[in-house]
Formats: structure tokens, C-alpha cells, sequence
């Protein structure tokens, strides 16, 4: 698919908002960038792209941030959905890529999951020519707010406790994969009305996750397992005593999920071929990410 007119990319001061406008610009493609916060994204990147301040929960400036473009991709979170669309569809833009979440798989919905799903189905609903990308965690950069966390406790302190011994499978993806996949979804018609799951090649455990981490930063750490029930005690008290506790029962049961995602469409489709935990891993400690 040919892309003549500009590309607007919501929440393109994001983690991974940044390194899809960045690839974008690589190809020769016009930019228009919608952000809060332009200071975020890179000056040198800055340079080369449209800047828009615009706020999407404001119908006016949500429309002027569409006006004129050829296709967004929606990188801002997809309870967004319904206000991108009604601006899209008042201007008569009809391509976009929504950038969703493997949340909405989770058997334990919270409002974050249900909020997931809401989005998606004004997607599907919408008479728009859409494609959805669901990510499962993403890593990479230094603000990944997934694996960045991790990291930074196993480079500080000796030990790290592992709920029901890390024994729950995850399947991360690394944020230059998600690129692909959207780039892919973006030029390919095939991708039209379809919604596609993309996470790393194969699952791995949190305590893989965890010695993988250890022995490429060359750290040492104790790791010790966590009965569930003693998890779930503390969270309970914590819920009681603080406002705002670092970790609630409903956190726990989603933790204890098995997160892993079929992929073979993506891999058909988009020719998403993403790379393992360990390469991931070692270009963003190398700060390659």
C-alpha cells in the first residue's frame, strides 16, 4: 500500500510511540506526532516531523489532529478509541492502526481489561478500515514501565523474592518487534478489519526471565520463592490500611496467569518474525533498544 499523505501518530512521545515515528521517518514518510509532551520525543527527530499538541478528549482539537492526514495509527491507550474514531470519521479519514493489549485475554478482568475490550469493540464496530495489534509486555528502552522495573531491582538489592517460585509463563515482546508489526499492518491490505496478537517467539518463565537478566548483567542475586497465600494476605492487609496499595488480590491472580498468546497470524500476515528474550534482553542492557 502506497502512503502519500501524512501519518498521524497518537501518543508518538511513548515508549514505543517514539521508536515507530523514528522508522517511519527512516522510510520518507510525513509525520504528524500528537503529544503532551513534544520535549520527549528527540530533537533531532523533532526536526524532521509535524508537532501537534492536540487533545483528543477535546472534539475541536481532535478533529484539527486528523484534518488533512491520510491514516493514524493510534498508539495512545485504546480506551481512546472512540473519541480518535468520531475525529477520524468527521474527517474523513478512514485508515488507522489501534495499538491494544493482551489483557483482554486475562481471566480476572479488571477495569484496566474491561476498559481493553470497551475500545476494541468501538474499533471493530466502527465503519472504519482498521487494523488492531495486540501487544502482550513490551521491553526494550530504559522507559519500557514493564522489564525496566525489573532490571532495576535485580541491579540493587541481593535478592528478589519469586511468587510460587516464578514457576507462571510469560512471553514479552520486544518493542522493535511491535514496530514491525504495525509498519507490516500499516502497508498491508490483508491486514484490513483483522485484529492480530503479537508477543515473543515462545513462552518463558518469570524465573527464566530472571536468570536470563542475572547472567547477561553479570549480577548475582538470591532468589527465593513466595507461597501464594502469604502474597495474598499481604495485599489484603495493605488494602485495608493504605488508600493506594503497591499491590492488590487482583494483581496476584493475574500474575499467577499464564500469559501466552498464539502468534501464528501476525507470522503470517505481517511477516512478524520477533526476536527471543535473550537478544532482547541483551540489546537493551547494551543500551541497544
Amino acid at each position: 500500500m502506497e502512503i502519500k499523505q501524512p501519518i498521524v501518530i497518537t501518543g508518538a512521545s511513548g515508549h514505543t510511540g517514539i521508536r515507530l515515528t523514528k522508522r517511519f521517518l527512516e522510510k520518507g514518510w510525513s509525520v504528524r506526532a500528537i503529544t503532551r509532551d513534544p520535549s520527549l520525543i528527540p530533537i533531532e527527530l523533532r526536526r524532521k516531523m509535524e508537532i501537534c499538541r492536540a487533545d483528543l478528549t477535546v472534539p475541536e482539537e481532535a478533529r484539527e489532529a486528523m484534518r488533512g492526514s491520510g491514516s493514524v495509527v493510534a498508539m495512545t491507550h485504546i480506551r481512546m478509541a472512540p473519541l480518535i474514531i468520531s475525529a477520524m470519521q468527521a474527517e474523513g479519514v478512514r485508515r488507522a492502526v489501534f495499538m491494544s493489549s493482551t489483557r483482554r485475554f486475562t481471566r480476572f478482568p479488571e477495569e484496566t481489561a474491561r476498559a481493553v475490550i470497551a475500545g476494541e469493540e468501538a474499533v471493530m464496530t466502527s465503519d472504519l478500515d482498521w487494523t488492531i495489534i495486540r501487544a502482550s509486555m513490551i521491553y526494550g528502552g530504559k522507559r519500557d514501565n514493564n522489564i525496566e522495573h525489573l532490571v532495576g531491582w535485580l541491579r540493587r538489592l541481593p535478592i528478589f523474592p519469586l511468587p510460587a517460585g516464578g514457576k507462571m509463563l510469560w512471553q514479552p515482546v520486544f518493542t522493535w518487534d511491535v514496530v514491525a508489526a504495525i509498519e507490516a499492518a500499516l502497508e498491508r491490505e490483508v491486514s484490513i478489519k483483522r485484529a492480530y496478537t503479537i508477543a515473543g517467539p515462545s513462552p518463558i518463565t518469570l524465573k527464566e526471565m530472571v536468570e536470563t537478566i542475572l547472567r547477561l548483567s553479570g549480577k548475582k542475586c538470591v532468589l527465593f520463592p513466595v507461597p501464594i497465600p502469604l502474597l495474598m494476605m499481604a495485599a489484603k492487609l495493605l488494602q485495608k490500611l493504605m488508600a493506594r496499595p503497591p499491590i492488590r488480590p487482583d494483581q496476584i491472580q493475574r500474575l499467577l496467569e499464564d500469559k501466552t498468546f498464539d502468534i501464528s497470524e501476525a507470522q503470517r500476515d505481517l511477516d512478524f518474525h520477533p526476536i527471543s528474550f535473550e537478544e532482547g534482553i541483551q540489546r537493551k542492557l547494551s543500551g541497544k533498544a
